[in-house]
């Protein structure tokens, strides 16, 4: 595979935080909405939409949330963490995405994982003050950190051992855009659906042109765009060590564990961007990538035939062979 690097000093680019640049031709219909779900801030922009589609969207929104939070008492996900290591009957979406999960997990050599829920709720991000568990508290939990023994079976069901827990944080938002995706077919000109560091392009813009989403700068301002990509039909999605942390002692903590450690990943990645039309693949795999670090991401995406990019603590840049064809990108002086 081809890389390419341009070091901080020619451009520092991308991440998480993806800010949209849409434009819209004056006779097409624009209709904005926004929601929160999976602790996310969902903005829905449709362009000519057939009457009742945004409100179906939502629906959709609302029922995946209900089905796989790990929160939502009830839900296929909770009843699985509270399976009593029996087998669970789940909903064929959440088996599917589960499988999927397993997937990528093994691809990835483990880099992403569903079941690093137990150590992932020892820690807290957003509180005041946020929580670093002890080294006793995270040793405790990482024997449960295990995605191979998770089983799923030909019936439909789940078996988690006891004990073990399973969040899918990390992928579950990518499936919901790809369904949203998929109900906006044939019933929109365009629509551009952001799910923070998830955003779908369906269609065109009103002029005939793909739609344009900006990459934060991941040592910039939330609002500091440094890259565009031009999309049509696909995914972007951004993960970074920047949108949940704190600083402790010197030390940057971010959400983004490392299952074999169960601390903040400790790469030399800030964030990595995968473009594909599968938002659930590319939302696990990078996720995965900033576990890795650059050379592993860029061969995991090399492997699994993804495009991306992504960008070092150090500010410097690289970029699959396929990434600036497929996205048009343009850098930011």
């Amino acid at each position: 595979m081809k890389r390419r690097t341009r070091p901080r000093a020619l451009t520092a680019l991308l991440a998480l935080a993806l800010a949209l640049c849409v434009c819209a031709g004056a006779s097409a219909e624009k209709v904005s909405n926004v929601g929160f779900y999976f602790d996310t801030v969902v903005t829905l922009t449709l362009y000519d939409p057939e009457p009742g589609l945004m409100e179906e969207l939502f629906a959709a929104c609302d029922r995946y949330e209900k089905l796989l939070s790990k929160t939502v008492e009830g839900s296929d996900v909770d009843r699985i963490n509270h399976g009593g290591g029996q087998p669970v009957k789940v909903d064929p979406e959440t088996w599917e995405i589960l499988r999927r999960a397993g997937e990528i997990s093994e691809a990835s050599g483990r880099a992403f994982s569903v079941t690093i829920a137990p150590v992932t709720a020892l820690w807290d991000f957003t509180g005041d003050p946020p929580r670093k568990p002890t080294s006793e508290e995270i040793a405790e939990k990482l024997p449960l950190v295990d995605d191979s023994r998770l089983v799923l079976g030909e019936d439909g069901t789940v078996t988690l051992p006891e004990g073990m827990e399973v969040d899918l944080g990390g992928i579950a938002k990518g499936y919901i855009a790809d369904q949203v995706a998929a109900l906006c077919e044939g019933r929109v000109t365009g629509a551009v659906l952001n799910f923070g560091g998830n955003v779908y392009c369906v269609g065109r813009k009103p002029d005939g042109s793909g739609f344009n989403v900006g990459i934060r700068d991941p040592q910039g301002s939330e609002f500091s765009t440094k890259a565009v990509v031009t999309v049509t039909d696909t995914s972007v999605v951004t993960s970074g060590i920047y949108e949940r942390y704190f600083i402790q002692d010197g030390v940057w903590y971010h959400h983004i564990l490392d299952p074999e450690t169960g601390v903040s990943a400790d790469s030399d990645l800030a964030s990595a961007t995968v473009v594909h039309p599968s938002s659930m693949t590319a939302d696990a795999v990078a996720t995965a990538c900033i576990v890795l670090g650059r050379d592993g991401a860029l061969e995991l995406l090399d492997r699994l035939g993804l495009d991306g990019m992504v960008i070092t603590r150090e500010g410097d840049i690289a970029w699959t062979e396929g990434f600036d064809t497929a996205t048009q990108f343009r850098l930011y002086p």
